[in-house]
């Protein structure tokens, strides 16, 4: 690719990063419920140099509250990132957003030694379909999860530059620690590294004792240097992983139905038509490999579809299951295009490909696009900042009654931690005197009514965000809430 091109790129990954930031440092988009199992960790690491989390522990250790369900590379490493700055309420934004944007540059860096290596050769007609790419790219990069799997895309995308640089001393050494440092952050995708690893030794003929040791040993390092700094012991972990899996996947009480699958993998708000950026790939390398007869690498891959559709679909709200693997999809997506142009532009299979990736890129560039104009377009008098929340949140846990609690919903736990003795995410708790409901994620421009709750105070803003009079959301995505009192 030539100078120019790469400086424009690097031009629209520093203003993506621009926006990346302003959006954290307001925490903006508010974190969704998940967020509250495991980066308040972070915070407990830091300030009490403990793995807790008070807020929740999965029901396996209610006394102590020790972080045992999951492994725990992932708040570790929020809170080491968050003891590099000052302390402020949005420092858990700040970091997921660096080790997004990390995650990002790895990959962008993959697709760029692929050019090399391969002698992709540059058009105008490729530079417009790069951009385009990288948009949608953009949508599918966000930190209001606030799960592991931030972390684990940084670590994939290190995988994709490991195994598209490829060198012959370190690759599968590489390949092991990348997969062990995966598997101390997130389990469910940590199958699907495996899966890919054992898939690339099939597929370039490397199923053999060295290259098997060399990753092994990779694996064997971190795994030893982990076994020995983890602070409980590995039997309690792996017990708990077991438990909690039993409880959140196998006997999860899945809401599938046709309209929540369309919901979280066609009009997905941050990430749409998810399930197509998921198949085609799929696709494109099953015929690859059919074309080649790899059929034990075939095997490989259909075992990796099943996984990742067992993890996504066996609840539909799960699509970080599928997010994950979003700088694979990505990577493999360059591919098809940069194939799409060596091959004959004038054939009816060029047309109709062309247009389907375009048509799919330009929709997954809405869910960044739609974020930033939904960050800008609702900068008004009616804006709630969480300096405006925290100043109430005061108010109510001044007014609160000795032994009893302060219930806020998910989004709001970043500015109450210091009174993390005193609050609740659990509703149905009875020691809860007063609620504070948040109306991001509620759809409502009403509070609603809560038996046994009377309401004291309505901050909700009754209008719809817009631009012009298209419609950007349902609800503006700041700090306002309604306050409740316990009857």
């Amino acid at each position: 690719m030539k100078k120019s091109f790469i400086a424009i790129v690097l031009i629209i990954v520093a203003i993506y990063a621009y926006f990346t930031f302003t959006f954290a440092f307001n925490g903006y988009p508010g974190f969704i419920q998940d967020s509250t199992c495991f980066l308040p960790t972070a915070y407990f690491i830091n300030h009490f140099h403990q793995l807790i989390n008070p807020l929740y522990d999965a029901g396996l250790d209610p006394i102590h509250h020790r972080f045992l369900f999951y492994p725990p590379l992932f708040p570790c490493v929020v809170a080491l990132i968050n003891s590099l700055m000052p302390e402020f309420y949005n420092n858990m934004q700040v970091s997921q957003s660096f080790i997004d944007l990390m995650s990002l540059i790895v990959l962008l860096l993959a697709v760029y030694v692929y050019t090399i290596k391969r002698k992709v050769h540059a058009s105008f007609t490729l530079y417009f379909w790069v951009i385009l790419w990288l948009f949608a790219l953009f949508s599918f990069y966000g930190v209001q999860e606030g799960r592991p799997e931030v972390l684990c895309k940084f670590f994939i995308s290190c995988f994709l530059l490991n195994n598209v640089y490829r060198s012959k001393r370190f690759c599968n050494f590489n390949n092991g620690i990348l997969v062990t440092l995966n598997m101390i952050t997130s389990p469910v995708s940590t199958f699907y590294l495996i899966l890919i690893t054992a898939g690339l030794l099939f597929y370039r003929n490397e199923f053999r004792i060295k290259p098997i040791l060399q990753t092994a040993l990779g694996f064997v390092i971190i795994a030893g240097i982990f076994t020995i700094v983890y602070p409980y012991h590995i039997v309690e972990l792996i017990q708990a992983l077991r438990q909690h899996s039993k409880n959140v996947i196998v006997n999860r009480y899945s809401t599938n139905s046709l309209k929540t699958f369309v919901s979280f993998y066609i009009t997905y708000t941050y990430a749409p038509f998810l399930i197509f950026n998921f198949l085609i790939p799929i696709i494109y390398v099953a015929r690859n490999l059919v074309k080649k007869r790899m059929i034990i690498a075939l095997g490989l891959l259909a075992v990796l579809s099943i996984l990742v559709s067992y993890f996504s679909f066996r609840d539909m709200p799960m699509n970080y299951n599928m997010l994950v693997l979003s700088p694979v999809f990505f990577f493999v997506l360059f591919v098809i295009i940069t194939q799409l142009f060596m091959g004959d532009k004038r054939s009816m299979l060029f047309k109709i490909s062309s247009i389907g990736i375009a048509f799919i890129l330009f929709v997954n560039s809405i869910g960044f696009i739609r974020r930033t104009l939904l960050f800008y377009g609702t900068q008004d008098d009616s804006k709630i900042t969480y300096n405006n929340f925290r100043t109430e949140f005061l108010k109510v846990a001044a007014q609160t009654n000795k032994g009893k609690k302060v219930g806020i919903t998910f989004s709001l736990w970043p500015y109450c931690l210091d009174h993390y003795k005193n609050i609740t995410l659990n509703q149905t708790d009875t020691s809860i005197q007063y609620l504070m409901v948040q109306q991001l994620y509620s759809g409502a421009t009403e509070p609603p009514t809560l038996k046994d709750y009377k309401l004291i105070k309505n901050n909700f803003i009754n209008k719809h965000p817009k631009l012009g009079k298209i419609p950007l959301g349902n609800t503006y995505p700041w700090f306002q809430t309604a306050i409740y009192e316990r009857k």
